[in-house]
């Protein structure tokens, strides 16, 4: 079970230290690639624990939930990390390559969100892939207070 208290994050890969992103505010389904920060809301999520199913992460910027469509064939063959209107269930399991960090997995299909080619470029592309345990798929939650005029 995971530790990250209920709050509003920036959460960044351990390897780029670009932080994930709902690209360009998009609508339901936005894509999710990583930012080198931009100050803003698509930058910010809300961690929810829940009774049965972990956590559940929502965009501070847009609403939507993080979530993953298997019928999504624009990043992978297997599906596409996208942003949905209803609420996906994520697990954060501690990180043993990174102190203090969390591989976020998902619940339906066990795989770990990564950066593609652990690129640090503005826009890069989030995926899910088989958990390795590795630095990729490690992730820091700093908390982030909201501000005005953010989203």
């Amino acid at each position: 079970m995971s530790t990250v208290p209920t709050g509003t994050y920036v959460i960044m890969n351990a390897v780029t230290h670009t932080y994930l992103n709902v690209l360009c505010f998009q609508p339901v389904p936005g894509d999710i690639v990583n930012s080198v920060g931009n100050h803003l809301g698509n930058d910010m999520w809300n961690v929810l624990k829940t009774e049965s199913c972990g956590v559940v992460i929502q965009s501070y910027g847009t609403g939507a939930f993080l979530a993953f469509d298997q019928s999504n064939k624009s990043d992978t063959p297997t599906g596409s990390v996208i942003t949905s209107n209803s609420i996906y269930p994520w697990s954060l399991k501690p990180s043993n390559a990174v102190p203090y960090s969390w591989c976020i997995v998902d619940n339906h299909t066990g795989k770990g969100l990564v950066v593609q080619n652990n690129s640090a470029g503005n826009g890069a592309q989030v995926l899910e892939a088989g958990l390795t345990n590795n630095r990729s798929q490690a992730w820091i939650f700093i908390a982030k207070e909201p501000l005005a005029g953010t989203n």
